[in-house]
């Protein structure tokens, strides 16, 4: 992880004082159910260490997290037990009370606190804590047609086969494995097709009516070290565009061989960066994925834009000390 575009300059690292005030915040369908006991045992290790915790449950639209707002101003420390789909909805709360965040793996890849070293273990996150590391990380904003607002995201949005696939999970109840997702995959690969799309990178287009396989990313962390946008950084203030042109089945074969391998799947992409991307969906609607869920659970339509932009300002995402000093070494060097 150390060696990887994540970390580009110790001027990214910040130390905040030792969390005291700590709130934590599980979905309670993650990681097949098991959050609520691990979120009960962190509470007893907090507490047992002189930390003052309070414990809520995950909220399933983004706006629901109003309410708890207040709790969240009033932490030091949000950690999350579920994956990425829980910290997109957290993102845009955690930046207006610059309350800082770290993660515990409860989701099927949870990439997110998997980037970051961050594990299931309680010793971890008092070290942690008492070490009081942070990095400041982007993310990204999705807005336009129909869209209220900007909508949040860490890792990638998406228009291809994943987006087909969580469409086909749709709004399942129960945790997530697996086998689930390798069934709809299938499923959405009897029936793949591609959207056509025009893009625009920073006002420049760069796509005009192309078809094929589209990702804009802000991390270079996908589907098991797939590295599909590897250049894609949270430490930058700009988002990469990648895009598949007539992508075929083939290619969906290889990146699948590619996640059994945990390899990069090395496919003829083309790439794109900026701090503002814009995509016009043509021909038909399509779904698109955003960190693993469905987005807004209705397609894009045809002929309208979505844009893409990054974060005005970062996150502060609290850090493992073996992390910080990978990333002192890397800065030294």
């Amino acid at each position: 992880m150390n060696d990887n575009l994540l970390f580009q300059s110790h001027q990214l690292i910040i130390k905040i004082p030792s969390p005291q005030n700590i709130l934590i915040i599980y979905n309670p369908i993650s990681s097949a159910g098991n959050t609520e006991t691990l979120a009960c045992k962190l509470e007893m290790e907090l507490s047992f260490h002189g930390k003052s915790v309070v414990v809520r449950t995950s909220e399933k639209k983004m706006k629901g997290y109003t309410r708890i707002r207040d709790d969240i101003a009033a932490s030091d420390l949000v950690v999350v037990i579920g994956g990425d789909g829980t910290i997109r909805k957290l993102l845009n709360s955690i930046n207006k009370t610059d309350t800082p965040i770290y993660a515990i793996p409860g989701g099927n890849e949870s990439l997110f606190a998997r980037s970051y070293e961050m594990s299931t273990s309680s010793d971890d996150l008092l070290e942690a804590i008492a070490s009081g590391t942070c990095l400041q990380q982007f993310y990204g904003l999705i807005s336009g047609q129909g869209i209220q607002g900007e909508k949040p995201f860490f890792h990638m949005a998406s228009m291809g086969l994943d987006s087909l696939t969580v469409k086909n999970i749709g709004k399942r109840k129960g945790p997530l494995n697996d086998s689930v997702y390798i069934w709809h995959g299938l499923k959405a690969l009897c029936s793949l097709h591609h959207p056509t799309v025009s893009v625009r990178v920073d006002g420049e287009p760069v796509i005009d009516r192309g078809s094929g396989y589209l990702i804009v990313a802000n991390n270079s962390a996908y589907a098991r070290n797939l590295q599909l946008v590897p250049t894609a950084n949270p430490s930058r203030n700009e988002l990469v565009l990648g895009f598949l042109p007539g992508a075929q089945y083939q290619h969906e074969l290889v990146k699948a061989m590619k996640i059994l391998q945990r390899k990069p799947a090395n496919l003829p992409m083309q790439y794109f960066s900026g701090k503002s991307i814009a995509c016009t969906l043509h021909n038909q609607s399509y779904p698109l994925q955003v960190d693993g869920d469905y987005f807004r659970n209705r397609d894009i339509e045809s002929e309208s834009t979505v844009e893409f932009s990054i974060s005005p300002r970062p996150i502060r995402v609290l850090i493992p000390p073996s992390l910080n000093n990978g990333i002192l070494q890397v800065a030294h060097d």
